[in-house]
This record gives structure tokens, sequence and C-alpha cells, in this order.
């Protein structure tokens, strides 16, 4: 196991993390409050988010081995250039198949973006130590993640849906700007691939009983929280008639609990290990699909349940993300970014399939998202006491 390249954490790295892992809130749940608006006008909206989420995935695959070989710098700068210049061109977007092939375009942008977020933690730190590195990034996403609803929540009241995929490119922007002046190469050269390609390494990967663990476990977690960010507007904002304001509030409430999840994380990394935090965190997730179903198969789907089901929810997904993240590429020190990429990829093709599969039921009612949690989150507390503990204890 190769050794930490620095110490300690520096202001600017952690700024750096928020903002490259912060890149998938802001081009996720910034536009949720307008979608109903997006799909009167363009149609169907779906696939607007599905397909940037299968290029963010697939992107991954090229991103990885890229920023093994050429350094993670070079990955960041191209990708955030991406982003922006992609989220600019989807404001302006005259149909639906226009705005869909510019939110490819920034889906691809932003793996770049992920996938140095993550392989710059395992170049920098150790195992541990990157877990809670990640895990402040990650409530730094949080709060992005937090505002973006409510950002986006007052722009579609002004500007339906273009002023929400501007705001986007202003971020990737400002992104550029910081990795630019901030983020100097993190990968040793001693360490970086001789050759683009690697024969066997993609099969050492995947043959870690580890690394399955934690991308199975952060591959539903994600689903299971991808369902909300698709449905959310159509659940809250119509179902139960909290409208646009309504539906970013229960968004950035999610985030708050998400963002507790985080600081409860690294509080239980200075006593556990990552595997066991996770454990313990999944009975969040149990909680929040036993809290979902239960109302609406006794009468109906109950809006103060389903809110309490998805504040749980995002506790355990607090603590489940920066565990998985930094687990999935903690074996592979040599070939970080291909480990980041495979279990990136893994996550938004489930993420894609589960939001194809729910996207012709939107709006009518609750069901939708009720039937995800009911099967996705306790599905997390299964793999993480069973799958995930086997896989380290053995």
């Amino acid at each position: 196991m190769s050794s930490a390249v620095h110490a300690a954490p520096t202001w600017r790295y952690i700024v750096l993390l928020a903002l490259l892992l912060g890149a998938q809130p802001i081009a996720t749940d910034l536009y949720l409050p307008a979608l109903p608006a997006l799909k009167a006008e363009l149609g169907n909206p779906s696939l607007s988010l599905t397909a940037l989420l299968l290029a963010f995935g697939v992107a991954q695959l090229a991103w990885g081995p890229i920023s093994d070989h050429y350094g993670r710098r070079p990955v960041a700068l191209c990708g955030a250039t991406l982003y922006a210049l992609a989220c600019f061109a989807a404001a302006f977007a005259a149909d639906m198949s226009l705005l869909v092939g510019c939110r490819v375009l920034q889906g691809v942008g932003l793996a770049g973006l992920i996938v140095v977020a993550r392989a710059s933690s395992r170049d920098l730190f150790s195992p541990q130590e990157g877990t809670r590195i990640l895990s402040k990034g990650l409530s730094g996403l949080g709060l992005i993640a937090l505002v973006s609803p409510l950002i986006g929540a007052a722009l579609a009241s002004v500007t339906p849906w273009r002023g929400s995929l501007a705001a986007m490119g202003v971020f990737g922007g400002i992104v550029l700007a910081w990795l630019y002046w901030s983020f100097p190469e993190s990968l040793p050269a001693d360490r970086r691939s001789a050759r683009f390609t690697l024969p066997g390494a993609t099969t050492a990967i995947l043959r870690n009983p580890r690394f399955r663990a934690w991308t199975y476990i952060v591959a539903t977690s994600y689903a299971t929280l991808f369902c909300f960010l698709l449905s959310s507007a159509f659940v809250y904002g119509n179902a139960f008639k909290l409208g646009i304001l309504g539906s970013g509030l229960v968004l950035a409430g999610n985030c708050v609990f998400y963002i507790v999840g985080t600081m409860w994380c690294r509080r239980m990394l200075s006593y556990l290990r990552p595997y066991q935090a996770t454990a313990r965190a999944s009975w969040f997730h149990l909680a929040a699909g036993v809290a979902t179903l239960a109302p609406a198969l006794v009468y109906e789907p109950w809006l103060p349940a389903m809110l309490a089901g998805q504040f749980l929810f995002s506790i355990g997904h607090g603590v489940v993300q920066p565990c998985a993240q930094a687990g999935a590429v903690a074996d592979a020190p040599q070939y970080a970014g291909r480990a980041s990429a495979l279990s990136g990829f893994a996550m938004m093709v489930v993420a894609f399939i589960i939001g194809q599969t729910i996207s012709p039921f939107l709006g009518s009612g609750a069901w939708p998202l009720v039937v995800a949690m009911a099967v996705g989150a306790p599905l997390v507390a299964l793999l993480a006491n069973t799958v995930l503990k086997r896989a380290h204890e053995t």
C-alpha cells in the first residue's frame, strides 16, 4: 500500500473537492424545480437528466486511465472547460434533442471532475484519512446541493429553465478558475502509468471483493437517491401540491440531513473503520424504507412519512457516499483513476436504468418514489451487513 504524499489537507484542497464534487448536484439539482416548465415547452425532460448521468458514467471509463497516465490536473482542466461550455450551449437549445446533446457533453466534462476528485484523494492520503477528507468535501457538496434547488426555484420563477442552465455554466467557470490557480498535479510522476493501456488492471480491480462490495452499496444508495431527484418536483410539487418553492425546500432539507450524515461519518471514523461506520449508518436506510412504505400500504402515501423517510435516507447516504468512494480506490493506489472510473460507471448505469424504469410513471402520484425507497433503501442495509462485512472480515 502506497504511503500518502501529504500528512494533512489544506483548505484549498478541501474547497477544490467541494467544487469538483459539487458540480454533480449543480448539474442535477439546480434545474429540478424547472422540470415541469421544461416538460411543457420541450417535452418529457427525464432524458435530459438520465442522458447526462449515462454520459457521466461512460466517460469515466476514459477519463480514469487518461488521468492515471497523464495526471489529474489536465483531466480536471479539460473537464471543467467542457462542462461550462456545454451548459451555456444548453441554455440556448431550441428543442429536446439539442438539449440532450448538450447535457451529454456536460456529463462527459463532469466525469473528468469527479474522477479527479476521488483519485486525487487517494494520491494524497491514506485510505482512512482519504475517507475523512472526502467526507469534508462531500459536506461542501451538501452545502452546494442545499442552495442549488433554492436558486433553481428562484430562477424557475423568472426564466423557466434556461436561466438554470446558464447558472450551471457560471459555476463551471468558477471551478475552472479555482483549478487553474489552486490545483497542482497530485499524482507523482513515479506512480503514473507508463502506458495508457495496462493489461490486467481492470481485471484486478473487478476481482477485488472490497471494490465490488463498495460499488454495490454506493450504486444502490445513489440509484435510490436519483429516484428522489428525478421525481421530487412531480411528487412534492404536484402530487402533494407544495409547488415549485415547496419542492425546492424539500430538496434543501434533504441536503441538510445529508450534511449531518457526513459530519457523523467523520465522527465515527475516529473509532470505527469505514465498513463498520457504513454498516451502522445503513440502519437509517432501512428505517427510511419502512417509514415511507408503511403508511402507504395502510392507507396512501403520506407527506410527513415521505419526508421522514427522505431525511433518514439522507443521513445514511451522507455516511455511505464518502466511505464507499474512498473504499473503491483504497486497494488500488497505482491505478486509482481506473478504480474510481469503474465504480462511478456502475453507479451511473444503475441510476440510468432505474431512472428510465420510473420515468414513464412520473406525474402519476407518489407511488414511484415510494416503491423506489421501499426497495432500494433496505437493500443498502442488507448489502452493508452481509457482502461488505464479509469482504473486510474474511
